[in-house]
């Protein structure tokens, strides 16, 4: 426990009075992810996003409603707000959440026969086509820093049950570049993200890069269920740079 400022500066600051003084924190557990800096006035600062590629963060009695890391909403972006599921009956248990109207449901699964590795993964239901956004329902990653010219790497595990997609893909992935207002957004599909179109698969590894554009200066990613019925599993997720 510390008791003052300065105590928490001086044993968890990666960053002290404005200057990085530790390019390259240990792995606290979480999985680390680095980012250059945009704007940095030295090319080779480093910031650092604390990822979770488990989509866990387990706390001391494993009791977690929602994922580290990763957000639940909509491909739209449109503003909903997510409520527990409580009578859905759908699995999942408490970890179950909706919004008003949805034709689905998004879940951080604690299931061990279902997960691909670790406690947890995330889990998207759909139920009514008609009703699920066409730009999907699923998980946005936070708003990371990009440079002009960089190549992410993404890579993920995808599982699917009962898919039933109307039209094209049921997994729907894209990376959402904006300017440093989040202004001038631009959406790039990530290619190569398509395992399967329907049906019923176990775990399949998928990987896509993208260039970051030279008017780029944040990104966004989303993973998630376009309109179908039927069950998506995400776990693993990474997101890398080089």
């Amino acid at each position: 426990m510390f008791r003052t400022l300065a105590d928490l500066q001086t044993n968890g600051a990666h960053e002290l009075h404005g200057a990085v003084r530790d390019a390259t924190p240990a792995d606290v557990g979480l999985g680390l992810t680095t980012f250059r800096v945009a704007d940095a006035k030295d090319p080779s600062e480093l910031l650092t996003m604390i990822g979770n590629a488990g989509c866990e963060f387990e706390d001391p009695a494993h009791v977690n409603l929602l994922p580290y890391f990763w957000r639940p909403g909509t491909g739209d972006r449109a503003e909903r707000t997510f409520v527990y599921a409580a009578y859905t009956g759908l699995p999942g248990g408490v970890d179950t959440f909706a919004y008003p109207g949805a034709g689905g449901t998004v879940t951080l699964r604690g299931d061990t026969n279902i997960v691909h590795a670790g406690y947890r993964c995330l889990e998207v239901n759909g139920i009514d086509t008609n009703r699920i956004p066409a730009e999907g329902l699923g998980f946005w990653s936070p708003i990371l820093p990009a440079r002009p010219g960089d190549v992410m790497q993404v890579s993920l595990w995808v599982r699917g049950k009962d898919l039933k997609p109307m039209a094209g893909s049921a997994l729907e992935a894209f990376v959402e570049f904006s300017n440093a207002t989040g202004q001038q957004r631009r959406r790039v599909k990530l290619p190569g993200t398509a395992p399967q179109t329907a049906g019923t698969s176990e775990w399949v590894r998928v990987e896509a890069q993208v260039q970051v554009p030279e008017t780029a200066r944040r990104a966004a990613y989303f993973f998630g269920l376009g309109p179908a019925t039927g069950t998506l599993w995400l776990d693993d997720l990474a997101i890398t740079v080089r």
